[in-house]
């Protein structure tokens, strides 16, 4: 007998039809078949020559399950991941209708709290102005409407370290809590174009913005260019723009990368900068992300924060 001969395992269509199978994909190019009679469906690796009987559900076809195994081994699937993740990155914008709905009940919120004001200010708030004796309130049978509320951090939102804030990408559902930081800068991390409400708000609130469009890291590829971290990282670095906000889409692997950099350059040690990104990143972690924090290089950007007292940073 040959070597080969040692590892030949291939069970034949004919073999399996002699154990009762009654249906074999022959046209199936993958290692593992799927066979089915009328009462189980067997999942066949024609490589490694093992077998394993899947009992069918009750509330299914016994021709549904057979497609859900056969996509399950499908090599295309991990194709349509990589477009989920691209998916996942890519920035939506807010449906303009849902934006108008939020002006109209933010306007009638900030019209009734001036209202109360002026109410509490004309009769007093202890209720002896309203001419009871006693001081006691009268309660109202009306019911009282849902507020907003209207300090609501955008998601993923954390403080890096004094003046320097990272979350997800901000809607106008946040724009009351951040005005509350007192932002002086916004840096924006992901290429699409910024929306007109946020633009609107940045000038409003004399917010200088900043958009460095950065590719996520997807396998196989690294696609953050060290370059553009840098031009980021000067910027968010300045004491003058500071209090700044940084953000991508997510707040997870753009803006992670970004701040494991300033980790770095804080001298913190790979586990710790791991695990903090792997804590914002979750349940998404890329390796490549973490890989791209291992190999950055901060000489250049150490450098240059020292020769302008950028550095350190302050807690």
């Amino acid at each position: 007998m040959e070597d080969d001969d040692l590892f030949e395992f291939e069970l034949q269509p004919q073999q399996l039809e002699l154990n009762g199978l009654l249906q074999v994909d022959d046209e199936d190019e993958h290692d593992s078949k799927i066979i089915s009679d009328q009462h189980s469906l067997k999942l066949v690796n024609t490589r490694d020559s093992y077998t394993t009987t899947i009992l069918p559900e009750p509330d299914k076809d016994l021709d549904e399950q057979l497609d859900e195994l056969d996509l399950e081994l499908d090599p295309r699937v991990e194709n349509e991941e990589l477009e989920d993740e691209d998916a996942y990155d890519k920035f939506i914008p807010t449906d303009p209708s849902k934006i108008e709905e939020y002006k109209l009940r933010l306007k009638q919120e900030q019209e009734q709290q001036v209202a109360e004001n002026q109410h509490k200010a004309t009769n007093g708030v202890d209720g002896k102005a309203n001419g009871t004796e006693n001081g006691t309130y009268v309660l109202s049978t009306q019911p009282e409407r849902p507020r907003l509320n209207l300090y609501s951090p955008p998601e993923n939102f954390s403080i890096v370290c004094g003046s320097i804030y990272r979350s997800s990408f901000p809607r106008i559902e946040n724009f009351e809590f951040l005005k509350s930081l007192k932002l002086k800068s916004i840096v924006c991390l992901i290429p699409e174009d910024y929306p007109s409400e946020n633009v609107e708000f940045n000038q409003e609130n004399d917010i200088n913005f900043y958009q460095i469009g950065l590719s996520g890291n997807k396998e196989p590829f690294v696609k953050i260019k060290p370059k553009l971290v840098n031009e980021a990282l000067e910027i968010i670095l300045d004491p003058k723009n500071h209090p700044v906000l940084i953000h991508c889409n997510r707040g997870k692997h753009r803006t992670g990368c970004i701040v494991g950099c300033i980790r770095k350059i804080q001298k913190w040690s790979l586990s710790m900068i791991f695990d903090e990104y792997r804590k914002f990143a979750y349940p998404k972690e890329r390796h490549l992300d973490q890989q791209f924090i291992e190999l950055f290089d901060d000489y250049e950007i150490n450098e240059k924060g020292i020769l302008n007292n950028w550095l350190p940073l302050r807690w």
